[in-house]
């Protein structure tokens, strides 16, 4: 008999669905859901696992948070604690009866760790049984089938290069969280979290902030004029696009008197823009990202597709589909739908030559395995689109497009207008997710004079560095080399969860990730630079090799941590002191409009009810409601309209976090809202109009 051990249940059933051979039944032990078929003609029993059935500890003696054992915490030997007790019993109970074990965990470092984590508990319930692994990056029956045909042995340094970043990661968080926490004296729920990835990451975030706080708007000028040519309007610019020298902005108002312009010139070229590259993990992330999706709701979502056989395992580097890869195949699929058979048909008509980015040995791509034969939940169909189309644009014709300057004359003062006009759309007509919207100007040559309508003086301000988006932030990671393609969604997560980051699109940091950050910059650069993290990564990479082993790489971390550890309590009261001061910030509001005192959560003494008051009470009786129930915390966001924090809060057991604010003055009026529904309802007909069409 063989044992198959899957990382997940979804993914155990989907691999026991797709090469049974005969009848297929399940039994349940506790809460494990399990398989019983045949498979390549042997008695086959599918086993899932729920991640990781083991955690990486600290021993029950270091469970008190206290300044004594700090040091001791650098140095303390680590357990790896069975955790999914129901999961053991099962791989135990039939790893004694099994002759074969088959790994068919997800294959990366992380998936090769699970791996054996299983095969440890085998090998200790049967030390007979022959161990295997079966590498596959879909879960469609021919790659799977293969897989099982085409059998390899386990990769040790793999699995050894992921514990080693757990035991890593488990002592920096463990003594730099305790440190922090324990000099801000913020313990229990309310800690204070430093991690390797998590630290330099914030630091980013936080640095694009105080580049914005201290960001000095200057005044500029911009001239836009609007023309005419016969029934047709355009419009034109100064070529001084943003002018900030007063007395050039004082001679080109004087063209507002003009009647006429005259053409100058006229230049066309045609452009060809070729197909997106497909997605790897963070392209995937960036583009669902822009949709809407938040980084770790897509990650989730893309991750349970997968595991139903859906689509492409997520977690690639890969910008280029490998030989191996019948891409006829997959088309075909896509066919099968209404909603890209047109595309796919298209596509069939000529030699395929799909566009190709950076090539790694991972994972092929994300693509398309299978249309899903059920309804898929709105936001789950809308990703899946998403890789659907990204693959069937990399296989179309580059769009072709046609560009037009004008350069005109009035008086004397140089302006232009930029047009473009899609030719051949090519692989846009596949890809709606790409913006593109044309500006078509009208058949002018040199020597033509046309009317000016009107010319428009704008003054404006410059304004700061944007903050990073989700998206964006994914690619800096990337690029800084923090965190893996399958830890970079958790690490934004993890900081959303521990407040110091808005749960927004935009990453907004709060005071408290200000001080954090400050004092750890205080101690140590390489503690808030991607610069450690990069060089710890490397140091995984030999483990992978068999260069290093995990045991080393440990070590020379354990010494790097302690060095960290003593620069931090020479500092303790500083830190102490910078920490409460942050602290205090955390639960202010902003400014009372009617006494201009503080505003800040109040809870009542005698109903227990919570709502935001003024801090000059009883002078001043400002007070605003704020939701009995759920989880709610300050954020970091200030409201457009009344310029006050707005609420992150979410209900008991939901999911989804809302901001939004408080003050009853900025609410809608109950017009705009119905105004709003209804050009709601009219974008979505049209929408749905498009799609018809296509």
């Amino acid at each position: 008999m063989q044992l198959i051990i899957a990382e997940k249940s979804t993914a155990a059933e989907t691999i026991a669905k797709n090469l049974a051979e005969s009848k297929l039944r399940s039994e349940e032990l506790g809460l494990v859901k399990f398989w019983f078929t045949k498979i390549n003609g042997e008695d086959s029993v599918v086993v899932p696992l729920k991640g990781h059935i083991k955690d990486v500890r600290y021993p029950e003696a270091f469970k008190k948070w206290d300044e004594a054992t700090l040091n001791k915490l650098v140095d303390a030997k680590l357990e790896y604690v069975p955790t999914a007790l129901d999961n053991i019993e099962v791989i135990n109970k039939y790893a004694k009866k099994a002759d074969k074990v088959i790994i068919a965990t997800d294959y990366d470092t992380e998936g090769e760790s699970i791996g054996f984590e299983a095969i440890d508990v085998a090998k200790s319930a049967n030390k007979n049984a022959q161990v295997f692994r079966s590498i596959f990056s879909s879960l469609t029956a021919k790659e799977l089938h293969d897989a099982f045909l085409n059998l390899k042995k386990p990769d040790k340094n793999l699995s050894d290069s992921a514990d080693a970043r757990r035991e890593i990661d488990l002592i920096i968080g463990a003594v730099l969280t305790r440190f922090i926490s324990l000099a801000a004296e913020r313990l229990g729920n309310s800690f204070l979290s430093v991690g390797r990835v998590q630290t330099p990451t914030l630091t980013l975030i936080v640095d694009r902030d105080a580049e914005r706080r201290a960001f000095k708007p200057q005044k500029y000028w911009r001239f836009i004029t609007t023309l005419s040519s016969g029934k047709e309007l355009f419009t034109a610019e100064s070529v001084e696009d943003k002018i900030f020298d007063v007395k050039l902005a004082t001679s080109i108002r004087k063209v507002k008197t003009k009647k006429t312009a005259k053409v100058k010139e006229v230049v066309k070229k045609i452009r060809e823009v070729a197909p997106p590259k497909p997605f790897n993990t963070t392209g995937f992330l960036r583009s669902a990202a822009s949709i809407g999706f938040s980084v770790p709701n897509a990650m989730r979502i893309v991750q349970g597709l997968y595991m139903k056989g859906y689509v492409s395992y997520p977690r690639t580097d890969s910008e280029a589909y490998p030989p191996t890869l019948n891409l006829g195949e997959i088309i075909d699929e896509l066919g099968k739908s209404p909603h890209y058979n047109k595309f796919a048909e298209e596509i069939k008509k000529t030699a395929l030559h799909p566009t190709k980015g950076k090539e790694a040995k991972d994972h092929p791509p994300i693509h398309p395995v299978m249309v899903p034969k059920e309804n898929l939940p709105r936001q789950d169909e809308k990703i899946f689109d998403l890789i659907s189309r990204r693959f069937l644009a990399t296989l179309s014709n580059p769009s072709k497009e046609e560009l037009m300057n004008i350069k005109l004359s009035i008086g004397g003062k140089e302006f232009s207008a930029h047009g473009s006009r899609a030719i051949i759309p090519g692989w846009r007509n596949v890809y709606t997710y790409s913006k593109y919207e044309e500006n078509v100007l009208p058949e002018l040559k040199e020597g033509d004079v046309i009317k000016i309508k009107s010319v428009e003086e704008l003054e404006d301000m410059t304004t700061p560095p944007p903050h990073y988006s989700q998206g964006g932030m994914m690619k800096l990671m990337e690029d800084s080399r923090l965190g893996t393609k399958a830890t970079r969604p958790e690490i934004l997560k993890k900081l959303m969860e521990r407040r110091y980051i808005s749960a927004s699109r935009t990453l907004i940091p709060s005071e408290m990730a200000f001080a954090v950050i400050e004092n750890l910059k205080k101690i140590s650069e390489d503690l808030t630079s991607p610069k450690l993290t990069a060089a710890l990564e490397d140091e995984m990479k030999e483990i992978e090799l068999g260069k290093k082993t995990k045991e080393e790489v440990v070590d020379d971390s354990r010494k790097m941590i302690k060095e960290l550890l003593t620069q931090l309590v020479s500092k303790r009261k500083e830190i102490k002191e910078l920490m409460h001061k942050a602290l205090l910030q955390q639960y202010i509001f902003g400014k009372c409009p009617k006494s201009g005192g503080n505003l800040k959560m109040i809870v009542s003494k005698k109903t227990h009810k919570r709502f935001v008051g003024c801090a000059d009470y009883p002078k001043c009786h400002f007070g605003m409601p704020l939701p009995q129930s759920g989880y709610m915390f300050i954020s970091p966001q200030t409201c457009t309209k009344c310029g006050i924090h707005m609420i992150e809060w979410h209900a008991k057991e939901s999911k989804r976090t809302y901001i939004f604010c408080v003050n009853p003055a900025c609410k809608p009026k109950k017009e705009d809202l119905k105004q709003k529904k209804l050009v709601a309802v009219k974008a979505k007909k049209e929408t749905a109009a498009a799609k018809d069409k296509q």
